[in-house]
């Protein structure tokens, strides 16, 4: 798979600008994508989404002479087009759009195109789709598609999981540059002892690590709830590290709120995880007490 195998024709084009309600032909060419901005800022405050000015936005990012536009129109709004999806245009506009800047060479473009097919929901499940262009967008340098590999492999979704493959792309994620979803991975892989000898103390530290480079509360969620459980598990002082409930307390609660915002996202796999944060802290808050810490 090639971005030469992207390549839109015309009238795909054509369509793009069609479903954004941009004017064509001889139609008034006065359209510009700030007529639509205060509409569109309004609109996307409510769970009730205007899906004209959500594709018209959409059209204008495809259409961008920055080909990594439409990926970033699209990671700010997913939310907003999750919601939208029931509409059978929104869905095509994703797949054009996301096609469009693949064609122009974007690595952004294919990740996330990838993403949407890993997730299913708004565009098909195929996790073979996926993985190829998680590859096309890791060829060309693309950290995050280094990780999203990683899934792939770890957890089998084009045939057996292989950790050692999973493992090398967490690794090689980390060593690119600075990642605290690379970092809570490896740790998984220490706790899970999938391909290296199971450690909960070198887990530990990989998750501290990638709590100190997440960036706000939804980062922070992933290795926080799982530095939380350790610290109220009795594994916990068979490794060296000191049980710390009080502690464990404020990361559960800092990962439901984060939870929260992934799943209110469109990222509804959450669900159990953010039970785990809810149970948790009751757990903390039982042994707090029972350690006359309250």
């Amino acid at each position: 798979m090639a971005a030469e195998d992207f390549e839109l024709t015309g009238k795909d084009v054509l369509r793009i600008a069609e479903l954004g309600g941009m004017p064509i032909g001889d139609e008034d060419s006065s359209f510009s994508p700030e007529d639509a901005s205060d509409e569109a800022e309004a609109a996307f405050d409510s769970d009730v989404v205007d899906v004209d000015t959500l594709l018209r936005q959409m059209a204008d990012a495809a259409l961008d002479s920055d080909e990594d536009e439409f990926a970033r129109f699209m990671s700010e709004n997913k939310g907003t087009v999750a919601r939208a999806a029931d509409d059978p245009r929104v869905p095509e506009m994703v797949e054009l759009g996301y096609r469009f800047g693949i064609s122009r060479g974007s690595a952004a473009c294919m990740n996330d195109l990838g993403a949407y097919h890993y997730m299913g929901g708004v565009l098909e499940q195929d996790y073979q789709k996926a993985r190829d262009l998680y590859q096309m967008a890791a060829d060309r340098g693309c950290q995050q598609s280094i990780i999203n590999l990683g899934y792939i492999f770890e957890y089998g979704r084009t045939g057996e999981p292989d950790y050692g493959r999973a493992y090398q792309c967490y690794a090689l994620a980390a060593a690119l540059e600075p990642s605290w979803e690379a970092s809570y991975k490896l740790g998984d892989m220490y706790s899970r002892g999938r391909s290296v000898e199971r450690n909960l103390a070198r887990a530990c530290l990989l998750w501290e690590r990638s709590l100190d480079l997440a960036k706000g509360i939804v980062q922070i969620a992933q290795p926080a709830i799982r530095i939380a459980q350790l610290l109220v598990s009795p594994d916990c002082a068979k490794w060296g590290i000191e049980p710390d409930p009080l502690r464990a307390l404020m990361l559960f609660q800092q990962a439901e709120v984060g939870l929260r915002l992934d799943i209110a996202d469109g990222q509804t796999y959450y669900r159990r995880r953010l039970q785990q944060a809810i149970d948790g802290q009751r757990q903390a808050r039982e042994l707090v007490e029972e350690n006359g810490l309250e």
